[in-house]
């Protein structure tokens, strides 16, 4: 028997466990209420619950914060408890530096260690690029917790020079556009733009370029929705694809005509079917 039969045994047993957590009262179910920082070793991740049923987490990508699920976040707190992270130097959370070349192992370990912390025993997640491979790494280290995964524009390698080239682009964007700044202001304040060179600074380091995840798929046993614009300038189909196979239950669902956030640019079509993905 493999080891995704053995989960899958499991949770069938097991079944949905609500977190250890008290019910928000009725009336403040639909509010986005700021919740005290919770600490991980040395450092300190805000987080924020809002709605109502089976727990699925935000995770957003390697320039956003939580805000980035904006326009997802009444139709999945109609249905769900959702919870939202900024990750370490994003957002409401505290700076870390440096930002060491496993960024993502180390905030796949901070997502693990926050769950403990609340006491959430199963959970689904929903995770946009940097944020979609730290959800399958979370699915790979503890299968029995991570129940389902939808991976927007997910990445398991450096695929060279398409990304590298494709950051640098986006960043020559960044300096100039000044709307795009004042977003990014939005997301983290006075340190927007570091954030974005810092992002730009990992993916364009050589050294950086020979990270690889994809050994971690086959530890993924629960199902995978695979979400992937065919228009992304930095990671291609035939990376979805590879993610999209690699899993024990995957499913890939390419989006004509769009880039790299369908959850922004295809906001409606998104939410309809992640909805559908969670709720079966």
């Amino acid at each position: 028997m493999s080891e995704c039969q053995v989960v899958s045994d499991r949770l069938q047993v097991v079944g949905h466990v609500r977190p250890a957590l008290a019910t928000p009262p009725p009336s403040t179910l639909h509010l986005l209420t700021p919740m005290p920082l919770h600490k991980i070793n040395s450092h300190q991740l805000f987080y924020e619950f809002v709605g109502h049923g089976p727990t699925v987490a935000l995770l957003h990508h390697g320039t956003g914060s939580s805000r980035t699920w904006r326009r997802q976040l009444s139709a999945l707190t109609a249905r769900f408890q959702v919870l939202t992270i900024d990750r370490p130097g994003f957002g409401r959370s505290p700076d870390l530096t440096p930002w060491p070349f496993d960024y993502l192992r180390r905030d796949t370990g901070d997502l693990l260690a926050l769950l403990d912390g609340l006491g959430i025993e199963q959970i689904a997640l929903v995770g946009h690029s940097d944020g979609a491979t730290i959800a399958l790494l979370a699915a790979a280290q503890q299968p029995q917790r991570i129940t389902k995964v939808v991976a927007e524009a997910p990445h398991v390698t450096v695929e060279v020079p398409r990304c590298p080239d494709a950051v640098r682009e986006a960043m020559d964007h960044i300096d100039r556009t000044p709307d795009l700044i004042a977003a990014l202001e939005r997301d983290h304040g006075e340190r927007a733009l570091g954030v974005a060179r810092r992002w730009a600074d990992r993916w364009q380091d050589p050294a950086f370029w020979s990270w690889d995840e994809r050994a971690a798929l086959a530890s993924v046993c629960c199902p995978v929705l695979v979400v992937q614009g065919a228009d992304d300038p930095f990671f291609s189909a035939t990376q979805a694809k590879l993610v999209a196979g690699g899993v024990a239950h995957g499913t890939l669902w390419m989006l004509p005509g769009v880039g790299h956030s369908p959850h922004t640019e295809a906001a409606e079509r998104y939410t309809d079917r992640i909805l559908g993905f969670l709720m079966s």
